[in-house]
């Protein structure tokens, strides 16, 4: 594996921290600042350096070939984590949608590298999606063990096509986000 592709998945993989920021109070300390306001500064000051990154002309590791002229892929990230942060209603799926992502997209990536777009590939994900989020939400949330197991799968059953799937302008960063998280919040509904 070259270097910026390891730096890529490493950065991928830190994405499962994002929930964190449910750990902080909704009225911070410095008065009268809210969490949310975190979440805007935090896509607001990435958005700047992209497009500043973009004026500029720079690249530097990590970086794909095709990013260096658009939105990088890390910006579009940035995007759905305050997307699925902000708005997702219930914390567990807004964290089952993150971790999976942060840790299935580099898988998904690293068997289609090596053994190509086998139909088990794609089945290996989705099964590491789904372990993934039921475990977060079994652990977590507050809903049964078979409301978690139809949710994960559910939304493994949207993330990975969402991985797959290339949407001309947008980045699967943010789909591999977003789509699930809205997926798993309307099953959670349902029940």
């Amino acid at each position: 594996m070259n270097k910026d592709v390891l730096v890529r998945r490493s950065v991928h993989c830190l994405i499962a921290l994002a929930p964190l920021y449910f750990l902080l109070p909704d009225d911070l300390p410095i008065h009268p600042l809210r969490r949310w306001a975190l979440l805007i500064a935090f896509l607001v000051a990435i958005g700047v350096f992209d497009a500043w990154r973009r004026r500029k002309g720079l690249t530097f590791l990590g970086l794909r070939p095709h990013e260096s002229e658009g939105i990088a892929s890390y910006a579009w990230a940035a995007a759905g984590i305050t997307f699925v942060l902000w708005l997702t209603p219930d914390q567990d799926i807004a964290t089952a949608a993150l971790v999976g992502m942060a840790f299935v997209d580099p898988l998904a990536g690293e068997l289609r590298v090596k053994f190509g777009k086998a139909s088990w590939t794609i089945v290996a994900s989705i099964i590491a999606y789904s372990a993934l989020a039921f475990s977060v939400m079994a652990l977590w949330g507050d809903h049964t063990i078979l409301q978690s197991a139809i949710i994960a799968v559910i939304g493994a059953g949207v993330a990975i096509p969402s991985e797959i799937v290339k949407i001309r302008y947008v980045d699967d960063d943010f789909t591999m986000l977003v789509f699930p998280a809205l997926a798993m919040s309307w099953v959670a509904l349902v029940f």
